[in-house]
């Protein structure tokens, strides 16, 4: 449907009048008529444009005189008669404001996926802007825009889906005053792939109109990188790092400890939703050095490292037809298998502080939601699996104290620890093969803060106090600690990128598939999941921490104990939550001797 044409006049500073008419949602281009009732009147300008559903939009202008008619009309119409008229008197108009251009930032504008992004836009010279119409869309959307402001507040109506809720006008910087000084910029939250592209900022007065155009790019940071090594017949080991889901396309670095090492091939290819996969091969010799590291990194200086043990490889066995092939097929069926991520270190770098708990929340970005996130029914199918689960006064250590009804635990007053005691304790009931289990923990409430350090996992029931908290001694847990922030017990340990803690932790466990997952039930965040090969009986484990004034408390659930409909947290190739493949020497896992060789790492 047609829009009347909205005119508006202003008087300039020599006398003469400004006259805009404005129309949108033309089929076909409609035929302009400018009249001051009695003669045709020649605009200045006029622009057509394109716009929702590739109808036709026009913005004219005419410079005429109050002197010579009392008014003007601007007149469109469509070849078989249809017409829309709008006048507009000419007598005691205001006198016309300072011009202006539209300004944006130079090159794109780069933001995480699932972050914040402050698109810059403003007016030059600086002049207030709250009674202007400032538009900012999309090409070939300009009547569905992203962000309309118009008659001094934001309309919705014509808003593009997709970004509804998510924008408004932001600040070009911090010492900005927004609109009072011309700042037009737009703020987009919780941004997605789809986001990515130019937008164009418009700004109109009663005068005339200004648009500059700006590009948006999305970065993601891809899977940790998994790492294998194999000692070939002659001596030299051929280690590969693998990983995927970046964009752009990460910067690659072979290490040593002491110098940068040059890799033998690298390969980049595309996945899913055009993200960046890499597979790097190096050859090198364990008597240099004890270990490699694979380090990927973005632009912005975001990191992911990992690092494999060169000591204690198995040698490839020699047959007719030579050993670098043996050392191919055998480097070939250890990536198969993915058998462990060894050794991931997370490097935060210089990660902007961006103040809003969503702009905050994330792991890594997914592709659609941020990263990480979960739909309210994937999270009531893993409460499907709920367990009544108390802790184990047989297990307590004299470090704790637990209540009676074994529902809430912390770290008992003026303790004297003895030197590398570990102060933790199991749950009940254990879990075996073909069960599924969910729990809460709670870590604190409003009244006395958020505990600042704590461990929440499970373990083998068969685990002894003087052996080390690793998965390869039946140990697999997140962990939070003042110093180090959210943890997984890996080896070395894995640091997760900066997240606000979690007051509610949902653990799920699902046994048969060897998974593991954490969730922040408060952000419906699923914070990581870890890919294990479970043995035995497990059981929860808990730490309260030490100092804090919040105890640990197990929550109630509602217990079902039912494995129903629960996504797929391994499988997901659109997925880039990280998922950590901790595959215990002890395990059945197929070429356990490779696992058991492969999981031991250099800090």
């Amino acid at each position: 449907m047609c829009w009347a044409p909205l005119l508006s006049a202003v008087r300039t500073e020599n006398g003469s009048v400004n006259v805009s008419c404005v129309s949108h949602g033309w089929q076909p281009r409609p035929r302009l008529k400018w009249s001051d009732g009695t003669r045709t009147l020649q605009p200045g300008s006029t622009r057509f444009g394109g716009g929702a559903q590739d109808l036709e939009s026009i913005h004219s202008w005419l410079l005429t005189s109050s002197a010579s008619s009392p008014w003007v009309s601007c007149s469109l119409s469509l070849p078989e008669g249809d017409e829309w008229e709008g006048r507009v008197d000419l007598q005691n108009l205001p006198e016309v404001q300072e011009t202006f251009t539209v300004s944006t930032s130079e090159g794109l504008v780069s933001v995480r996926l699932g972050r914040v992004a402050n698109i810059p836009c403003w007016l030059t010279p600086s002049q207030n802007a709250e009674g202007l119409e400032v538009r900012w869309y999309r090409p070939n959307f300009f009547d569905s825009p992203v962000l309309l402001y118009l008659e001094r507040q934001i309309q919705e109506s014509s808003q593009l889906p997709q970004y509804a809720g998510r924008t408004s006008l932001g600040l070009r910087e911090a010492k900005s005053e927004g609109l009072k000084e011309g700042d037009v910029t737009l703020k987009l939250v919780n941004v997605t792939l789809k986001d990515q592209g130019p937008y164009i900022c418009y700004v109109s007065s009663d005068q005339s109109y200004e648009s500059a155009t700006v590009s948006l790019t999305v970065n993601v940071l891809g899977s940790p990188p998994l790492l294998s090594a194999v000692r070939t017949e002659n001596g030299s080991v051929n280690v590969s790092c693998m990983s995927h889901g970046w964009q752009p396309r990460p910067r690659l670095k072979w290490s040593d400890g002491t110098r940068t090492l040059q890799p033998g091939s690298t390969r980049f290819g595309g996945g899913a939703q055009d993200l960046e996969s890499i597979h790097s091969w190096l050859l090198t010799n364990s008597t240099s050095s004890p270990w490699v590291s694979c380090s990927l990194s973005l632009p912005e200086g975001d990191e992911w490292e990992g690092r494999v043990d060169l000591q204690n490889l198995p040698e490839v066995q020699a047959n007719s037809s030579g050993s670098l092939l043996t050392a191919v097929i055998i480097l070939i069926l250890l990536l198969v298998i993915a058998a462990v991520v060894i050794g991931v270190l997370y490097r935060k770098r210089d990660l902007p502080e961006e103040g809003t708990k969503t702009e905050n929340t994330q792991l890594l970005s997914s592709t659609e939601n941020m990263e990480g996130s979960l739909k309210t029914e994937d999270l009531e199918a893993m409460r499907q699996a709920g367990v009544d689960v108390s802790l184990d006064h047989q297990t307590a250590p004299a470090c704790l104290t637990v209540s009676a009804n074994g529902k809430t635990v912390r770290d008992r007053n003026n303790y004297v620890f003895a030197p590398g005691e570990q102060c933790y304790i199991l749950g009940k009931p254990g879990f075996i093969p073909g069960r599924c289990a969910y729990w809460e923990v709670g870590l604190g409430d409003d009244k006395v803060g958020i505990k600042e350090s704590w461990w929440v996992g499970v373990a083998c029931g068969s685990f002894s106090r003087q052996e080390e908290v690793k998965p390869c001694n039946g140990f697999w847990f997140l962990s939070l600690d003042r110093e180090n922030g959210l943890r997984l017990n890996m080896t070395p340990d894995i640091k997760l990128p900066a997240l606000p803690r979690p007051q509610t932790l949902g653990v799920y466990l699902d046994y048969d598939k060897g998974e593991l997952s954490f969730i922040s039930v408060e952000d419906m965040r699923r914070i990581v999941t870890v890919a294990t090969v479970f043995t035995g009986e497990v059981f929860p484990l808990f730490n309260p921490g030490i100092g804090d004034r919040a105890p640990m408390r197990i929550l109630d659930v509602v217990t079902q104990n039912e494995c129903l409909n629960v996504p797929d947290m391994i499988e997901d190739p659109k997925s880039t939550t990280p998922t950590m493949n901790t595959f215990p020497p002890d395990s059945k896992h197929p070429n356990n001797e490779t696992s058991k060789t492969n999981h031991s790492t250099v800090p």
